[in-house]
């Protein structure tokens, strides 16, 4: 930003305030995927890489029209896959941001990548770019079930990518994993869990698979979902929908026609799949790893938690740019189209314009009560304001609160006490106080040095407990 702004935004009314930017796109659609992404040509990528650095500069005159100083302390590349894009456009989006809104500098810089998509110039322009955190897709190294994923890569290719970026200078690399895979055992989860620590990331993001409805998954396990989770006595695995523990013999048959119904590698059970959570954090625990949210790792032996998704989990004031972003600010919700059509022809037609400074003569002989600054960036941040949305709400108190104790129990810390009663006005005791007890009595919640946590037992029936946090209408 310019040196004359940032003198100008030096005020009381300085907002902290965390950035997510959307890159849909990506090489191929994986098989359990249901985010906002899909392959795209080139030219639909520039037309919609223009669009988003042009919401990127409203963005920050809508704010400063709000009478707030945006203080960018974290940014976030997702998707889809920042990566597949030419590096060129992640730099072009970094400058934008930078000219237009006033950059900690040290914030927390993530691109979110999958291997196989970067090369050691490409991490030499990410760097020069100034991303100081990278998220690599791994999800497994077992090739089978890498496979099986619909994923690009393998694991050789995993590796070379995770050596690229360390030594492009990267020191502080998160790896996302999966577990319940299809066919995925007990064994082969911890084999990979164990290999990823060999390579000491900073931080491990181990996330169980949901299969979503739309998803090439949905359609391949609708039929044994909602079943009992492959018990040998189940009828679906009598009929041979599903390979009850595959071995070398049935991968012939797998994928094959039967009748109408085709043969699938099993899901775990649900036995199985425990076994797999519990392994996650003692093996990560004795491997110098510290779970600070209910799926994510951060090393012990340096400040490696996720400033950006500790954010969201407490409820921080952050704007999201591109299709389906979504972002919150005074408690209001701004969710953008997922229509990249209708999102791209708000934009277009529409001229780069940066926010005027101190030094710009913006007087009016005529009329000296007429501001032209003040009307440019009311003009500015108007197309902000008027951009497509799937959804926009102003949050109640009481949706608020829920909110507070749903994502602030994800985290290890839990819920400050009093920092509930300072954001809304009522001790926490006033507002949750039987279900609380009840809670507590149950050993589900505990309260510590003047936090409400969930202990091991409520983590592990996180979703029961926290719908009891619901408040009545």
């Amino acid at each position: 930003m310019d040196d004359n702004i940032k003198q100008d935004l030096n005020t009381d009314n300085n907002k902290n305030i965390s950035i997510y930017i959307h890159i849909p796109f990506c090489v191929r659609k994986c098989n359990y995927c249901d985010f906002l992404s899909f392959p795209a040509a080139i030219d639909v990528q520039t037309r919609y890489l223009e669009a988003l650095i042009k919401e990127i500069e409203r963005g920050a005159a809508w704010l400063q029209d709000k009478g707030y100083a945006p203080y960018i302390k974290s940014i976030f590349l997702g998707g889809g896959t920042p990566s597949s894009v030419d590096p060129k456009w992640i730099v072009k989006i970094l400058d934008t941001v930078r000219r237009n809104y006033d950059v900690a500098v040290d914030a927390e810089i993530t691109m979110e990548m999958n291997p196989g998509t970067a090369t050691p110039e490409s991490f030499s322009v990410y760097k020069k770019a100034g991303i100081n955190r990278l998220s690599i897709g791994c999800q497994s190294l077992n090739d089978d079930e890498l496979k099986e994923l619909g994923r690009i890569h393998d694991a050789k290719t995993f590796y070379e990518t995770f050596s690229a970026a360390r030594e492009a200078g990267f020191d502080n690399i998160n790896v996302d994993l999966m577990s319940a895979l299809p066919g995925q055992s007990v064994r082969s989860y911890t084999d990979t869990l164990k290999g990823i620590i060999e390579l000491r990331p900073e931080h491990i993001s181990a996330y169980s698979l949901i299969i979503e409805e739309g998803t090439p998954f949905y359609d391949k396990y609708k039929d044994v979902i909602d079943r009992d989770r492959y018990d040998i006595e189940d009828e679906l695995v009598k009929e041979g929908v599903v390979l009850k523990n595959p071995c070398e013999d049935d991968k012939e048959a797998e994928g094959k026609e039967i009748g109408k119904v085709r043969l699938v590698k099993p899901l775990p059970t649900e036995e199985e799949e425990r076994k797999m959570y519990e392994e996650t954090i003692d093996i990560l625990t004795q491997n110098g790893y510290h779970r600070y949210e209910v799926s994510n790792y951060a090393r012990d032996d340096g400040d490696y938690e996720c400033y950006h998704n500790k954010a969201y989990w407490k409820r921080a004031d952050y704007l999201g740019f591109g299709i389906g972003a979504a972002g919150m600010v005074d408690d209001e919700r701004f969710t953008n189209t997922d229509d990249i059509n209708i999102y791209c022809k708000y934009w277009e037609g529409i001229d780069i314009c940066y926010l005027p400074s101190d030094d710009t003569d913006n007087t009016d002989t005529d009329n000296d009560d007429t501001d032209n600054t003040d009307a440019a960036e009311i003009k500015i941040s108007s197309k902000y304001s008027t951009r497509p949305l799937l959804e926009h709400d102003k949050l109640s108190i009481k949706a608020c609160m829920e909110e507070t104790m749903f994502l602030g129990l994800r985290m290890d810390e839990g819920v400050s006490v009093s920092d509930f009663e300072r954001k809304f006005g009522r001790p926490i005791d006033a507002v949750y106080g039987n279900t609380l007890d009840k809670l507590t009595k149950e050993g589900l919640v505990k309260t510590y040095d003047g936090y409400i946590k969930l202990t091991e037992k409520g983590l592990e029936v996180s979703n029961a407990v926290l719908s009891e946090l619901l408040l009545d209408d």
